[in-house]
């Protein structure tokens, strides 16, 4: 029971996250959400109760092409009075035979949609990553228009899919953790619908054969986004916009320094730095480029993280170093570089005893900065003294850490930290090294 309740908890605080990440929560705007009774539909509503504390509203738009719609009604009814929130019902009468049903249906629920969303309401579907793979797939094979292949979007003229972010699979999963109960439609079977086609004969196989289509899907298709400038965070929001950008550096010894809020948006140059530095240039290295952008969200995204992890290692002897905003990356060569630069430090700082003739500034150019330089601190910041051994000059800051000489390295000290610092600290960057 704990670990069913914990996956569902992990599971909400994904969908949140990528909600505040796409810009898919306004304060200003009352919340509905469109509920058939199908799995998708009914985890979406336990969702966002979670996440909006029950301040929202629920649709149910019966079609009345099927005996069950009745069952569904009342299953979305009973659901509904679990969770305290408040249903609206619309029936239409539409028959499965006719030709064009699935277009019918699709423009008599928009204009649903419509009115509410004119009376201040974003309307939330349940609409997944299975759902726009499968829609990007139709379409390719009916437009030839690039933009029109990028699937369903996260947010569109008030629509709101949330669920753009997990598979199908994963909203099962949340659902039976719940102890959910929910509706199988039956037309689901009906080979003359579109959808119906491609995802029995297509898509099944497909993901049988391939388990992670879905994963490569996404990122094509948020780079195709960026490349037509036209993904959620960057077309709707200069705040986020501004988050996504990326920054790079060589730092002197040749490795690369990548900084950016969000590293989701750069994954290919990750990848092609990876490729740049590694001695062999074969394998696939997208799980492992996967894990390594989440790692550093979790760095980003919680406080209680410790702002460093790494080194990753990659084929090749790349190795890969996480710090909050950046990623230092480097390989065999960058690394005996740096422990000559550690052996040179050890050296000086036995031989002078004292610190006081190496180069020394001052925190007001910091940005100009980056891992791995060293930040040797006045005595007086004692308590701002890192309490960690510098990953690529363990000897030298061991050294100080022994003889409590106290010393930072950047990003680990944060910006309050930096700004109560003594100023003419002593900056040490290995391009002063020689």
């Amino acid at each position: 029971m704990a670990k069913s309740k914990f996956m569902a908890s992990k599971f909400v605080k994904h969908v949140h996250l990528f909600m505040d990440s796409m810009h898919l929560i306004n304060p200003d705007m009352r919340i509905l959400v469109a509920v058939s009774g199908g799995v998708d539909s009914m985890a979406l509503m336990y969702v966002l109760a979670s996440i909006f504390k029950g301040n929202l509203r629920v649709l149910h738009i019966n079609h009345g092409t099927r005996a069950e719609n009745i069952d569904e009604e009342q299953l979305v009814i009973k659901h509904c009075n679990l969770l305290g929130l408040e249903l609206d019902i619309v029936k239409f009468q539409l028959s499965l035979q006719q030709t064009n049903f699935e277009a019918v249906a699709r423009n008599l629920r928009a204009e649903v949609y419509k009115q509410y969303i004119q009376k201040n309401y974003w309307v939330h579907t349940a609409h997944h990553l299975d759902d726009s793979f499968e829609w990007s797939m139709i379409q390719s094979f009916k437009q030839s228009i690039l933009a029109s292949t990028l699937g369903i979007p996260v947010f569109n003229k008030g629509l709101v899919r949330p669920f753009m972010c997990v598979s199908k699979n994963q909203i099962i999963t949340y659902a039976k953790s719940l102890g959910l109960t929910w509706a199988q439609d039956s037309s689901n079977r009906d080979m003359r619908f579109e959808r119906n086609f491609f995802r029995q004969i297509l898509t099944a196989p497909i993901a049988k054969r391939y388990p992670q289509y879905l994963a490569h899907y996404v990122a094509r298709q948020t780079q195709l986004a960026l490349d037509l400038n036209l993904h959620r965070s960057l077309f709707h929001d200069k705040k986020m916009a501004a988050k996504t950008i990326l920054s790079e550096f060589r730092e002197s010894s040749g490795a690369v320094v990548l900084r950016s809020h969000d590293f989701h948006f750069h994954k290919s140059h990750i990848k092609e730095w990876i490729h740049f530095f590694s001695k062999s240039h074969r394998g696939e290295i997208d799980h492992e480029v996967d894990k390594l952008i989440k790692a550093h969200q979790k760095i980003v995204n919680e406080s209680t993280a410790l702002k460093m992890k790494g080194p990753l290692s990659f084929s090749g002897g790349v190795k890969i170093y996480i710090l909050d905003r950046y990623l230092f990356i480097c390989n065999d060569f960058h690394l005996d570089y740096y422990r000559d630069c550690d052996e040179k430090l050890l050296g000086h700082f036995k031989k002078a005893g004292v610190l006081t003739q190496i180069t020394s500034s001052t925190f007001k150019k910091q940005k100009k900065w980056f891992f791995p330089y060293l930040t040797l601190l006045n005595k007086l910041d004692q308590s701002k003294s890192s309490k960690l051994i510098h990953p690529l000059l363990p000897k030298s800051t061991q050294w100080l850490k022994d003889h409590k000489i106290p010393y930072a390295f950047y990003p680990l000290l944060g910006k309050k930290g930096r700004q109560m610092l003594v100023h003419g600290a002593v900056i040490l960057d290995s391009s002063l090294l020689g």
